[in-house]
């Protein structure tokens, strides 16, 4: 269930993705008083902070990160939102202490490592690995692969370059997400496994499988091409032309001017462009829009499609705010040497038509169970449970 609480599309999303499809009640209840004051990022920061340490005080853990990761969303890089964060992960390890089969883990990586957790199947017949993309700690894909480890898929859910833990740590983005890829295969000593990457992390799940052959089976969730595609998207009409223009002609000047007054919200009613500048100079560690965007420019599909030789699952929302759904087709058409390819749009019929299917992720997990039992030897042909 998708909730129509804040009339700004962007805020209302971010509130959409804590409330659980509808089965988190008590943040449903909370969010409802809440939403007519969330006019603006400032006031948003505020009040999820109150509202975190009122969770906190009651020992609702599991509430109060939601409420801390909300806190922290909207704010520029710095001590402030590293704070936030790590209040996030002091009380979502507090939520998570018993919680039978949960197992955190930390791989090795240039130096430092990579976070996440491990969720061991009883009766274990494939593994997963999966990611988030430009925003998400991995932490919050829980509730979404837990009840995979009942069709017996054993699931190692990892913070990547620029992303949660990983990013607190000092390990900006990387558009190369096959060396993330490699060192967390290699440190499970795994043959095979299934993939999966969601939001940008459609790109990056797509981009290890071209240069990974460990990864047989790849979920883009949804297809994620270009890393400037969802910036671009978020500028008033006529005025991402103008801006890519201006970016490729290496008009630095003109591009900072352009980019600040897209992000004033007098001019540009569409406050996700704002968030995806502050987001993305928060994971990439640059300053200025313009290093910013040469940074993106980077993370880009063009030239290695034909290098997947995988089965490939590729998926998108027929409302997503963020993607041009107009990418399907060009990932389709050049994934010329993958074994097999598939395609899903989900709708809003089904309640899945939001980005990452947030309102109905249930749907989309039980297409990725029915995709992999087909393509998966290791599986059963009939999922041996349904996904509720």
């Amino acid at each position: 269930m998708y909730f129509d609480l804040v009339a700004d599309r962007g805020m209302n999303y971010t509130l959409n993705r804590a409330l659980g499809d509808g089965a988190a009640t008590s943040r449903i209840e909370r969010a409802r008083v809440l939403a007519p004051k969330l006019t603006d990022f400032d006031a948003w920061s505020e009040i999820w902070l109150a509202e975190a340490r009122r969770a906190e005080q009651r020992e609702q853990w599991l509430d109060a990160a939601h409420y801390y990761h909300n806190a922290e969303f909207y704010l520029p890089a710095g001590e402030v939102r590293n704070g936030l964060y790590d209040d996030f992960q002091r009380v979502f390890a507090k939520g998570m202490e018993g919680v039978g089969g949960y197992e955190r883990i930390e791989v090795p990586y240039e130096g430092n490592s990579l976070p996440g957790y491990r969720l061991t199947a009883r009766l274990e017949r494939a593994t997963l690995i999966a990611h988030g993309g430009y925003d998400s700690f991995i932490e919050e894909w829980y509730p979404f692969v837990a009840p995979l480890t009942e069709a017996g898929i054993t699931v190692i859910a990892f913070d990547g370059p620029g992303q949660g833990g990983a990013l607190r740590r000092g390990v900006y983005l990387t558009h190369a997400w096959e060396k993330p890829a490699k060192a967390v295969i290699d440190h499970f000593g795994l043959d095979e496994v299934e993939w999966i990457g969601a939001s940008c992390g459609g790109y990056m799940a797509l981009r290890a499988a071209a240069f990974e052959p460990r990864i047989k089976r790849v979920i883009s969730f949804p297809a994620s091409y270009w890393g400037l595609d969802m910036l671009l998207r978020q500028a008033t009409p006529g005025q991402d032309h103008r801006l890519l223009s201006l970016f490729l002609a290496g008009e630095r000047d003109a591009v900072e001017a352009l980019v600040a007054q897209q992000c004033d919200p007098t001019i540009n009613a569409n406050t996700n462009f704002a968030w995806a500048v502050t987001q993305g100079k928060h994971i990439t560690g640059t300053t200025t829009a313009y290093e910013l965007m040469q940074n993106l420019a980077t993370h880009s599909l063009e030239g290695i499609l034909h290098r997947v030789k995988q089965d490939v699952l590729i998926t998108e929302g027929e409302n997503d705010h963020l993607f041009p759904i107009s990418r399907l087709q060009r990932v389709i058409s050049e994934l010329a040497c993958a074994r097999t390819v598939s395609a899903r749009v989900f709708t809003a019929r089904e309640g899945a038509e939001q980005h990452c299917q947030v309102g109905g992720s249930a749907v989309a997990r039980e297409e990725f169970l029915s995709w992999l039992s087909r393509y998966s030897p290791a599986l059963p042909k009939t999922p041996a449970m349904a996904m509720a």
